[in-house]
């Protein structure tokens, strides 16, 4: 665990901020929305949304330097102090622990036990990834952002579909991570649910807007102490409840019933092995509880309704079964329970596997909410910062898992103590229907752990909204290519402003459609397979080389259409894709994807790099400026947005030129 505090600095700035009328006005609106929400005795969980917004709008005032808007200007660039670091691993850490990744621990967990919250907690590879291809983006070659690489490496093609990708991940963040803390709130769809969805989409997106970066690394601080201490309260509790066998639960198998089972004389025989739960408390509507489904004996000639007349007839009789799907039915009714393996592909190791490639590989690089960070503090104290937060994010994602298995434990080996309305959402280790079995107070806990770490992620969703189309976006319409934030200028910071109240709005709206959360990572991350290698090529390679890029990253995009389309109603019927699985798992297909497109991109990546061997580059044009003259310019402008020159990175020259 990261110890968290500030420095002197860091404290004086604070005690600036809650003296001015910012922070005042801020305090003020919050205790009149207070008032009117204790007026209309509205339910206790809307008051953590305005808790939050206590603790974090005050404090993100708004900031006038563009630099800082985009960079923060808390983390030092070359100094090492405790302070930078460990700011910059609190930032890590919480800003990409997502509501849905959370979500997902637990609904894995609650599938495959610990294997499941193993299996999830793999894509956090990522951050050893980042620090690794950053610090040597860094050292090696001066780079200052990662568009601003691609666009030097491979050019203006190469940065537009880079920015097309990433807009894609922003705008999956908002959706995902909205819809999980709406689900707190009321029935999906219903007023409340909507509610829930807007505010917490709106707390992160005002203060981003009035602070950017600084705003958000700012409450990062908070936040990492709030999910940190959250997170043991809700582990304690559940801990104390947990029985022995809880590592190494498995609620998967199959059930073998002896020839002469009462269960397989008759349907209410078999109806009786389905467990008896608790009654209603009102939290819901009471779900279909059926774990055993009987099945009459048939013949193949449906007029036929004898043994002996469908044998006469060359027909295949059936006999009458009972499937089983829990084990302590099964073993009530006399069965043999064959439990399925943990460490197998169809035990989740399929989805840990797809979890470790897509992490090492590609996944990260097209998240700029981590590779954003990837470029502030000192190179050194930068890795220090992804290591530990890296290990504290895998650790914080393995642990709530516990709470997915948890529920599925007791909704299987203690059905009786389950109200019937969470009964489904326990079985399949939903956090809320958890958190709801312990009453409101755990309930409390849970709802601001998804409600922090959702808001958390938002605000550097939006933060690196504004990066990528401030500077990077129209500072490329403006000047030809994608600004560093360093070079950022008022309209950069404007622009990037609008961007937030843009992506705030139409990340919204497939809510409207209902997608799932775990497709914001799974799909998505099959999409980029083919980014990891022009990525990586970044750390050594020198010259023009948009093959290099093009050739790996749009195989990738084309494996990731095919994968989505052949999971979407529109297609499935007429794309077969049963060949790509690896297993017999449930994401049998997925596995097969990525391991056949990853060895695919690697594989043109490879061939991709025959390519301009030589390292020839862009040849800079008469009276083109150096980084640091431009950086002059930037200063005389006074934030201004006056146009700069446009300048390539090093110099190219063709063949044919230079003969």
């Amino acid at each position: 665990m990261v110890a968290i505090s500030l420095s002197a600095k860091h404290r004086a700035a604070l005690i600036a901020y809650v003296k001015t009328k910012f922070f005042l006005c801020s305090i003020a609106a919050l205790l009149v929305a207070f008032v009117v929400m204790m007026a209309t005795r509205v339910d206790l969980q809307w008051f953590w949304l305005l808790l939050f917004a206590v603790f974090t709008i005050p404090v993100s005032p708004w900031t006038a330097d563009p630099v800082k808007f985009f960079r923060g200007g808390l983390v030092s660039d070359t100094s090492k102090d405790a302070s930078n670091w460990m700011l910059l691993a609190s930032s890590t850490f919480v800003s990409w622990i997502f509501a849905k990744s959370i979500l997902n621990a637990a609904t894995l967990g609650a599938s495959f036990g610990v294997v499941g919250g193993l299996a999830y907690a793999a894509w956090f590879v990522s951050f050893f990834s980042v620090a690794f291809v950053g610090y040597f983006m860094r050292t090696r070659h001066g780079y200052r952002s990662l568009p601003e690489a691609i666009h030097a490496r491979y050019g203006g093609l190469a940065a537009i579909a880079f920015g097309l990708a990433v807009a894609y991940r922003l705008e999956q963040e908002v959706w995902s991570n909205s819809l999980v803390v709406a689900s707190f709130y009321g029935p999906v769809h219903s007023t409340s649910w909507w509610l829930a969805a807007v505010l917490s989409t709106a707390i992160p997106a005002f203060y981003c807007f009035t602070g950017g970066m600084r705003a958000s690394l700012f409450t990062d601080v908070f936040q990492a102490f709030v999910k940190i201490v959250f997170l043991a309260a809700v582990v304690g509790v559940v801990g104390t409840k947990a029985p022995a066998s809880f590592a190494t639960f498995n609620k998967a198998g199959s059930c073998s019933l002896p020839p002469d089972a009462a269960a397989l004389s008759s349907q209410p025989a078999c109806a009786a092995l389905n467990p008896a739960v608790a009654p209603s408390v009102g939290l819901g509507t009471c779900a279909d509880l059926t774990v055993a489904s009987f099945k009459a004996a048939s013949c193949n000639y449906t007029a036929i309704a004898t043994t002996d007349i469908c044998a006469a007839a060359n027909g295949t009789w059936a006999p009458a079964a009972c499937t089983v799907s829990q084990q302590p039915p099964c073993t009530a009714a006399g069965g043999a329970w064959q439990p399925r393996s943990m460490w197998s592909l169809a035990g989740g190791m399929d989805m840990l596997l797809v979890g470790l490639l897509q992490g090492f590989l590609s996944y990260p690089f097209f998240d700029p909410v981590l590779t954003d960070r990837a470029f502030l503090g000192e190179p050194r104290t930068m890795v220090r910062a992804f290591v530990v937060g890296g290990v504290i994010a895998i650790a914080f994602i393995l642990v709530f898992s516990f709470v997915g298995i948890f529920g599925a434990m007791e909704a299987v080996l203690n059905p009786s103590s389950v109200p019937c309305d969470i009964y489904a959402g326990m079985l399949t280790g939903q956090p809320y229907a958890v958190a709801r079995y312990f009453g409101t107070a755990v309930y409390s806990l849970v709802n601001l752990i998804f409600l922090v770490s959702s808001c958390t992620v938002l605000d550097s969703t939006f933060a690196s909204t504004s990066k990528l189309f401030g500077p990077e976006l129209f500072g490329a319409i403006l000047r030809g290519r994608p600004l560093p934030p360093q070079l950022a200028t008022r309209k950069h910071a404007w622009v990037g402003r609008a961007a937030i109240v843009f992506m705030a709005m139409v990340g919204t709206l497939p809510l409207l459609a209902g997608p799932a959360a775990l497709d914001a990572t799974t799909i998505s991350g099959t999409m980029v397979v083919g980014l990891g290698p022009p990525v990586y090529a970044l750390t050594f390679i020198k010259g023009y080389r948009p093959v290099l890029f093009h050739l790996p990253f749009w195989t990738g995009v084309a494996f990731g259409v095919v994968m989505q389309l052949a999971s979407s109603p529109c297609c499935k019927a007429s794309l077969n894709v049963s060949g790509f699985a690896m297993g017999s798992g449930n994401y049998a297909i997925l596995l097969g994807f990525n391991v056949i497109s990853a060895v695919v991109c690697w594989g043109l990546a490879g061939l991709a790099l025959l390519d301009n061997r030589a390292g020839r580059v862009l040849e800079r044009l008469p009276g083109d400026e150096q980084d640091g003259d431009e950086l002059k310019l930037a200063a005389a402008a006074a934030d201004s947005g006056d146009g700069l020159p446009v300048k390539g990175l090093e110099p190219f020259k063709p063949a044919a030129a230079e003969a």
